[in-house]
């Protein structure tokens, strides 16, 4: 199973299903243009659902700053939004940019995407993950509306490794 070590986060894939846009070369071309994506990507075939994962380490980042929250959710709608757009080129064919050819799969009109950010912090910092999961359902729910997302979210570490299915998110391994 392929295990990933990122922001004191590890993701385990139970298969070859995984991506990152970083490395995908249609993703590379765009992004020295202030385009972003989102860490890691997985397909879960069996349910048609490409979980997107954006992983931050905030363990000694000051977060209780409404404008830090603020600017925080918004570059996680941007990642999620920038990530959203490369699905979508590829699900309807723009060829542009190669994107579909990094994909485990071609999205199609049933494949459904949930977007999650998990966030490794310290526990005085819980509350403050609490209030930026709530600005960013805020600003990403018009996208989500129009798309008909109905899983978006940022989670706190250890919320993740109790939500996220399949055991895909774990403790920090050495």
């Amino acid at each position: 199973m392929p295990v990933f070590n990122e922001s004191n986060i590890t993701l385990n894939f139970p298969d070859a299903q995984h991506f990152r846009f970083a490395d995908c070369v249609g993703y590379q071309q765009l992004s020295g243009n202030h385009f972003k994506e989102m860490d890691y990507a997985w397909y879960d075939g069996d349910k048609n659902i490409y979980w997107l994962f954006e992983l931050k380490d905030f363990s000694q980042a000051r977060l209780n700053a409404e404008t830090t929250v603020e600017q925080r959710a918004w570059a996680l709608v941007k990642k999620s939004v920038d990530s959203l757009c490369m699905l979508l080129a590829a699900k309807h064919d723009y060829r542009s940019v190669d994107i579909a050819a990094c994909l485990p799969q071609k999205p199609d009109a049933n494949t459904q995407f949930k977007f999650v950010s998990v966030i490794h912090c310290g526990a005085t910092q819980k509350a403050d993950i609490s209030l930026l999961h709530e600005q960013f359902r805020q600003k990403f729910k018009p996208y989500a509306d129009l798309f008909g997302i109905t899983h978006y979210a940022v989670l706190e570490h250890s919320q993740a490794i109790r939500k996220i299915p399949n055991n895909l998110v774990k403790e920090i391994t050495p």
